[in-house]
């Protein structure tokens, strides 16, 4: 019974945390107003978690860490295979948070506002959320390589940002941006997966060279 009671307090506080997370920025949070509407007291937080640093860590890693785990093995079984291609890429990057997002409902919208905030941190709090995607950011640029050896080194970085930047975008607006053209607030997870990596193979079939800044003479 004391096992069961927390781990539901550790859930109850890191539900709460998300959502203030979301709402209002790493900045913008307090851990007394997390202590508040999860009616705990400031033990139960210092036990679980420690700092507001180390609670927001938790909250990523929440999500990150089996989302990453998803996107490898998809990735790592297509690489196997010896008909690669692009698009086989990008779903097995962009399907597994999408349907996961997607599935979890009313819930499912407020991660998605987490994630947008997450990628937007200023430092050092953006290093600590890359932190968490730094394996599937090293192996799906990798495979960026499998595809066109022939690429400089930015270009493959910057492939890979922009289509993070994608998923990011789509999580964070998708709602406001639905609310202009339609009435329903549903959305298919399968048809968005298509979208993405339709957009994105088209912005990746150019070579990405970076020009010099500098103007020669």
């Amino acid at each position: 019974m004391r096992n069961d009671t927390q781990t539901s307090t550790k859930d109850q506080i890191l539900d709460i945390a998300e959502s203030h997370f979301a709402t209002f920025g790493f900045a913008g949070t307090s851990l007394r107003g997390i202590i508040k509407e999860a009616n705990v007291n400031v033990a139960s937080v210092a036990y679980h978690f420690g700092s507001k640093d180390d609670l927001f860590a938790a909250v990523m890693k929440r999500f990150a860490a089996p989302v990453v785990e998803a996107q490898l093995t998809r990735l790592r079984s297509e690489i196997s295979k010896p008909d690669l291609t692009l698009e086989k890429v990008l779903r097995a990057f962009y399907e597994p948070p999408i349907q996961l997002v997607h599935s979890m409902g009313a819930k499912g919208e407020k991660l998605s506002l987490f994630l947008g905030r997450c990628h937007s941190e200023p430092e050092p709090i953006f290093s600590l959320v890359d932190a968490h995607f730094a394996s599937c950011r090293d192996e799906f640029i990798e495979a960026f390589r499998t595809l066109d050896s022939s690429q400089s080194e930015a270009s493959y970085q910057w492939r890979f940002e922009f289509m993070l930047s994608l998923i990011v975008n789509f999580l964070t607006r998708h709602k406001s941006i639905m609310q202009r053209y339609q009435t329903e607030t549903d959305w298919n997870a399968l048809e968005v997966v298509d979208m993405l990596c339709q957009f994105c193979m088209h912005g990746m079939s150019a070579p990405l060279q970076a020009k010099s800044s500098k103007t020669e003479k």
